[in-house]
């Protein structure tokens, strides 16, 4: 797999699979653990040789590429990764910050709500500060906005 937009397309078939910013800094992690790994490829499959070191994600995507015989060859392998890891530093992170510990359903409603509505990959850090009441906090690309209901009763408050 040389071609960059072949491997963009294959690099979407892991990122689909990320809703969360711990999720995505998770798989960063593992990959920066295999990369080392990548220089050293012995015997047996790359996949058998990561299967204990890394999350279910990213051994489930480098297995299915191998079963496809696309992962590439160990000379490219440490490339292909490098490419991988600048492919997820794209995607862009929001954080909401919520009066409560959302579900993980809630979670990828809330970021699949949010990839169609921007019309873009996305992850969503979510942070719990029961402080804020209710509603919730939006911070993105430096920009923040806040929605909750402690800036409703401080306006309030404020304005008496």
């Amino acid at each position: 797999m040389n071609n960059i937009d072949d491997q963009k397309v294959s690099f979407r078939l892991l990122v689909d699979s990320i809703f969360t910013a711990d999720q995505l800094t998770r798989i960063q992690d593992d990959i920066r653990t295999i990369s080392q790994l990548a220089f050293k490829v012995g015997a047996g499959s790359f996949s058998s040789q990561i299967k204990n070191r890394v999350g279910s994600s990213l051994y489930l995507y480098i297995l299915s590429l191998e079963k496809e015989k696309r992962l590439p060859a160990a000379a490219s392998l440490g490339n292909f990764l490098s490419n991988l890891a600048g492919f997820l530093d794209g995607i862009d992170k929001i954080t909401l910050t919520l009066a409560f510990e959302p579900s993980v359903d809630f979670q990828k409603e809330i970021v699949l709500w949010l990839e169609n509505n921007l019309g873009r990959k996305i992850v969503v850090d979510f942070v719990v500060h029961e402080g804020i009441i209710g509603g919730l906090v939006i911070e993105y690309h430096g920009k923040y906005k806040d929605y909750s209901k402690a800036a409703e009763i401080n306006l309030t408050a404020n304005l008496q």
